[in-house]
Order: C-alpha cells, then sequence, then structure tokens
C-alpha cells in the first residue's frame, strides 16, 4: 500500500480527476467511474455488485448493494466538510479554523464553542475566527453555525432572493420575533410571516432523524497484531480498453486520462489505508476499549505528509468497522482539554454517570463538574460541562426529572 513516486506523478496532473476520487462515498464510486467511462471509450467500469463470480453467486448480496445505496443520506458533518471546501474557504488557515468551528456545531447545526478559544487553538485573532463563521451563512444547510434561533434565521434569509424592502422588514421582526406581533399593522406581515414558515428551526432539522445506512470502507481488527482491510466488495474494476493504432492527439489524450484512473483507484485505496492506519496506531487504546486521545487533521497531515485540506476531504464520508461497531473517520479527531485528555472521554464519562444517576435526584450541571473535576484533577467551567451536554442531546437535570416521572421511576 505504499504510494510510488509514480503514483504521485499521476497525482500532480490529475488533480481533478483526483480530488473526486478520494472525496466521494464508497457506494457512489461505481457511479462514479460510469460517468467517467462515459465521456472516454477507453474506460470499462466493471461493478462488483453486477457480477455473480465477485459477490459468491448471491442474489440477497446484490439486492442489498442497491437497496443501501438507495437509502444513504450524507450526514449534516459531511455535508458541511464539503462545503468547507469550497471558495468561500479558499486558504489553509481559514480551512483549519472553518472546521475547528464545525467541531463546536451541535446537531441542531447551533454553534457552541468559544471564539476566542478557537481562535488560540488556531493561532489567529478572535476576529478572523468571527470572520469565517460569519462565512457559514452563505453554506447549505442554510443557517448552520448559528449561535442562536434569531442568527439562524438571519443566515437564512441570506439564501432568499427577495426585495430589498421585505429583507428590512424581515431583519427587523426576526431581532424581535418574540414580540412579532407588535408589526401586525405593517403592510408586508402577512407576506413576512409566510416566509418565516419556510425557516428551518433548528437549521439542521433534516438532519434529526434516524442515522443514515453507511457501508465502511475498511474493516479493523485488533488481535496481536493490526489487521486492516479494505472492502473491495464496492470498488468497481477499471480497465484501459486496447488502443487502435491511431497517432490522434485527443485519443493519445483519452488513453492516458483513461491509465490516469486506474492509477488514481489505487491511490484512493492506498492513502485510505496509510490514514486509516495511523488513526488506528494513534487511537490504538479506544479499539482495546478505552477512551480516544486528542488527535487533530493537523497532525496527522505532517505525519503522512498531505496537506490539511487533503486530509479533511480523504475523511469526509468515509467509516471504518470494527468490534466496537462503524465509526465516521472523522470521529476520531477530537479536541484536547489537557494534554493527554479528550474532550470525547469527558463526554463518555459524562454519559455513564448520568446513565447510573438516581432517578429522583438527577445530577445538575454543577454536580457533573464536580464528578469531572475530582475524577481527571482538572479545572473546568460549568459552561463547558453544559455544552457538552447539549452536544450529547442530554436534557437538563429538571427536564430528566419531569421524563422520569412520566416513565414511573
Amino acid at each position: 500500500m505504499n504510494i510510488s513516486l509514480k503514483q504521485k506523478q499521476t497525482l500532480k496532473l490529475s488533480l481533478k480527476l483526483w480530488l473526486p476520487i478520494l472525496q466521494a462515498p464508497i457506494q457512489e464510486l461505481d457511479t462514479l467511474f460510469k460517468e467517467y467511462s462515459y465521456s472516454n471509450p477507453f474506460v470499462e467500469c466493471q461493478s462488483h455488485f453486477e457480477s455473480s463470480g465477485s459477490w459468491g453467486g448471491e442474489e440477497d448480496n446484490k439486492r442489498a448493494f442497491i437497496e443501501n445505496s438507495s437509502i444513504y443520506q450524507e450526514s449534516l458533518y459531511d455535508k458541511i466538510e464539503r462545503e468547507i471546501d469550497s471558495e468561500l474557504f479558499p486558504t489553509t488557515k481559514s480551512q483549519q479554523v472553518a472546521h475547528e468551528i464545525l467541531f463546536f456545531i451541535s446537531n441542531e447545526g447551533y454553534f457552541e464553542g468559544d471564539v476566542e478559544k478557537i481562535a488560540i487553538q488556531c493561532n489567529t485573532t478572535k476576529e478572523f475566527v468571527e470572520n469565517i463563521r460569519q462565512r457559514f451563512a452563505y453554506i447549505e444547510p442554510y443557517g448552520v453555525g448559528a449561535k442562536d434561533m434569531v442568527e439562524s434565521f438571519l443566515f437564512q434569509l441570506n439564501s432568499m432572493n427577495i426585495d430589498s424592502q421585505l429583507d428590512s422588514f424581515m431583519r427587523v421582526i426576526i431581532k424581535n420575533i418574540k414580540n412579532i406581533d407588535k408589526y401586525h399593522t405593517h403592510h408586508l406581515f402577512g407576506e413576512a410571516k409566510e416566509l418565516l414558515k419556510r425557516f428551518n428551526s433548528p437549521p439542521a432539522v433534516n438532519y434529526l432523524g434516524d442515522m443514515p445506512y453507511v457501508i465502511p470502507d475498511f474493516f479493523v481488527d485488533i488481535e496481536e497484531d493490526i489487521k486492516i482491510r479494505i472492502n473491495n466488495d464496492y470498488y468497481p474494476d477499471i480497465i484501459v480498453a486496447q488502443p487502435f493504432q491511431n497517432g490522434n492527439m485527443e485519443v493519445k489524450e483519452k488513453i492516458k486520462e483513461a491509465k490516469d484512473l486506474v492509477n488514481l483507484l489505487e491511490l484512493r485505496k492506498a492513502t485510505l489505508y496509510k490514514l486509516v492506519l495511523t488513526i488506528v496506531e494513534k487511537q490504538l487504546n479506544f479499539f482495546l476499549g478505552s477512551e480516544l486521545k486528542p488527535l487533530t487533521m493537523a497532525q496527522v497531515a505532517h505525519e503522512l505528509g498531505f496537506e490539511e485540506s487533503t486530509i479533511s476531504r480523504a475523511v469526509s464520508n468515509k467509516y471504518i468497522k470494527c468490534e466496537r461497531g462503524t465509526f465516521a473517520l472523522r470521529s476520531f479527531f477530537t479536541n484536547a482539554v489537557s494534554k493527554d485528555l479528550s474532550s470525547s472521554e469527558i463526554k463518555n464519562y459524562i454519559t455513564s454517570l448520568i446513565e447510573n444517576e438516581n432517578h429522583a435526584q438527577p445530577l445538575t450541571d454543577q454536580e457533573l463538574v464536580d464528578k469531572v473535576m475530582q475524577r481527571y484533577g482538572m479545572n473546568m467551567v460549568r459552561r463547558t460541562i453544559t455544552k457538552y451536554r447539549k452536544l450529547l442531546d442530554i436534557p437538563s437535570s429538571k427536564e430528566r426529572t419531569r421524563i422520569y416521572k412520566m416513565q414511573g421511576g
């Protein structure tokens, strides 16, 4: 799985082909290469799931592939990651900050981080971080990255093509949405209320359903050695058709492109293998049943000799399956609370505390803070624990009291 010099040269010459191949979810590779074959007569794409030999002649497997592919839905975080690669974030620094902001976006789509701390983490100014956060107003799903409902509505308003008078009125009533009825005599009030019905609250409401079906790119087994197996069943076979004798320059370019596609598909496998191996080695304790350690994309990018933006593309929509379950590659990157303590470990500890709490007296956020500080010997403020609790979709102690009573204990 070494990345050869020849493959690196192919990569430099074929970036337009390479990036979509690297970033595509495994179940979309077949469609992607079939599209290439439609425009290049020298590319033959053979799908494993269409060949009874590759699937052992099991019709159920073929049917499962088709069904699974049809219900796959891109996750909120993968969607935003793809948007971060757009021209809205053209520099390495802007993408670094955008990814740090993404880490603090809740399942509902709201930003729950600290701009000043992100600035320190990324070695920049809080003004720059806030500028990058404001750019989230122009990415989909519209409204994500906002701090609250009001700002989310303002973000969503930016995506609407309405006249300037209605736009100005909408901004007024959004900022005063708790007292919206006082504007009922305004001639645009009815139109504004209808427009408000089109807003999503929370902004990521369309992503709050059941988890989408995912297909793992790799299988990881930790025994005496680390065993990593690629999911080859979902990789098409790309064959370069035998060219006929022709000195036409366009024909030569198509043949070269066909050969590049073969190399780039192998390069995807090699790149992802090295990435997964590095993640497994860095997070070995997790695979052995412990907690995640602090790990950033910048660290992995430096170790593998890639740009951080390349690592971001590589982890997008990629999953591994191990004894503990199926996990998104992006979930193995977690911020450091202290030198050897990740936020993931604290979240898991909070979850275990609440799972085992006294239903008659649920733990308050302050009590959770006290227990976390006692366990890890560190200082922490209550708002941090509150943020973690919300990220875990755990109700407050008062709400949990109500839920326990409804459940009869």
